[in-house]
């Protein structure tokens, strides 16, 4: 199977044009998430005794014209619905094990992020209230007082970050195993501002763990440029030393019949430089759209990120419950 299958997966339904008319019906009354259609998993039986609380990233986007738009993906239909499931498909079958919990959200759209830097913010905040929402019936209807994870990518991240940041009461913080908020920046008046989120150094419990992967350190994305947060996720230490392909545990891809998800070990090396997971020995094409490349220059990963270290995340999460029960 090409490598490049999953960010295909991945691309394709960012690029996936949903033209609809702008409708009051996207942010008018909040999402009844006692309804399951909003839901894409609500919980199995798990082998760990631990839940993950998953957030995909952006999946939709819309074309413009003047009065025929809307910033918001309309959960209400089934079709941008469909947008997310492959993401979140994948990642229940990666992460296998785990009670997995993956609403749905009326996220803002790819074009959103087109516009300036307070809109974009105050477009999401609108996001957040839809997460916070599920969040907060998810520790009531459902968690039963286990210990959970927070895990998502790109835009996923960025609300969970606002979660993160004074969204979560006092005794269910206790139960926050870990937050991997991959592929978006924290800035450090966030750090300063807000003590809750404390960063992760190594595999202590109850962190926020961010990395964004590039090529070469001046690929960064403009969009995380003041990310002043980074771990290496294949030695989850936060020093500059190289991390050999020997301790890369598997990129996470999609199989050939496309119904479960395989490790492939060995394939990925890097350091930390700026916050950055550098991995100069990747091919930068493995996940380039010049389309996108204002947003994510040649020679950045961040379409890769959720998958590139799929063994060093699934160990590293399995390192975290023991931590959690030895106590």
């Amino acid at each position: 199977m090409k490598i490049k299958y999953l960010i295909l997966v991945y691309i394709y339904s960012i690029i996936f044009v949903s033209c609809q008319r702008k409708n009051d019906n996207a942010l008018v009354k909040p999402v009844d998430y006692s309804d399951e259609t909003f839901w894409y998993s609500h919980g199995d039986d798990c082998l760990f005794n631990a839940d993950i609380f998953y957030v995909y990233p952006t999946v939709t986007m819309t074309t413009f014209a003047e009065n025929d738009s809307s910033w918001f993906a309309d959960i209400t239909r089934q079709d941008v619905r469909a947008l997310a499931n492959d993401n979140q498909r994948f990642n229940k079958l990666l992460y296998d094990g785990y009670n997995f919990y993956a609403p749905y959200y009326r996220q803002i759209i790819f074009d959103a992020y087109n516009q300036p830097d307070s809109v974009v913010k105050s477009l999401l905040r609108e996001s957040y209230a839809d997460v916070k929402a599920a969040f907060d019936f998810y520790m009531e209807h459902y968690n039963n007082n286990r210990p959970y994870f927070l895990l998502g990518h790109s835009q996923g991240s960025q609300v969970l970050v606002e979660l993160l940041k004074d969204g979560i009461g006092d005794a269910d913080r206790q139960r926050l195993i870990g937050a991997y908020c991959i592929g978006c920046a924290v800035t450090a008046n966030e750090l300063a501002e807000y003590p809750t989120l404390q960063p992760a150094t190594d595999s202590t419990n109850g962190t926020i763990i961010v990395f964004n992967s590039v090529t070469t350190p001046d690929a960064v994305s403009p969009l995380f440029a003041d990310n002043a947060v980074g771990i290496n996720p294949i030695t989850w230490t936060t020093d500059t030393t190289y991390a050999p392909s020997s301790m890369h545990l598997g990129m996470a891809r999609f199989n050939d019949s496309g119904d479960s998800v395989v490790l492939v070990p060995g394939n990925v090396s890097g350091r930390l430089e700026n916050h950055l997971m550098v991995c100069d020995s990747l091919d930068p094409n493995m996940v380039y759209v010049e389309s996108f490349s204002d947003k994510f220059p040649y020679g950045n990963l961040h379409f890769a990120d959720s998958w590139l270290y799929g063994g060093n995340l699934k160990a590293n999460m399995r390192q975290r419950v023991e931590n959690y029960y030895s106590k």
